[in-house]
């Protein structure tokens, strides 16, 4: 992105040859957007109360794992809106809206 401004810079003032890409802060959405993340529960584990709590891990429209996982999440109706991973990429193309 342009606004970005991508470009070279010096890493030391006394060695010019050893740079480093730098770039300006964008937000990419602006503050106060709401942000739907999906997550894939992988199991659960029992609270001290006995109710379940899930483990997920963050996946992309794809399904495929992100790398970044959360543990302890406890699920509830008001919260959540659960999906198949088919319902969850028709998202992205536009063939349901959330």
């Amino acid at each position: 992105m342009e606004e970005e401004n991508f470009r070279m810079e010096p890493a030391f003032s006394d060695t010019p040859r050893i740079q480093f890409v730098k770039r300006d802060p964008v937000e990419p959405e602006p503050v106060g957007f709401i942000v739907l993340m999906a997550f894939r529960i992988t199991g659960y584990d029992q609270d001290c109360d006995g109710s379940l709590m899930a483990r997920a891990e963050q996946i992309d429209k794809d399904g495929n794992a992100t790398g970044w996982g959360s543990t302890h999440i406890g699920l509830h109706p008001t919260s959540e809106i659960v999906s198949t991973l088919e319902e969850w990429a028709a998202l992205f193309d536009g063939e349901t809206k959330p």
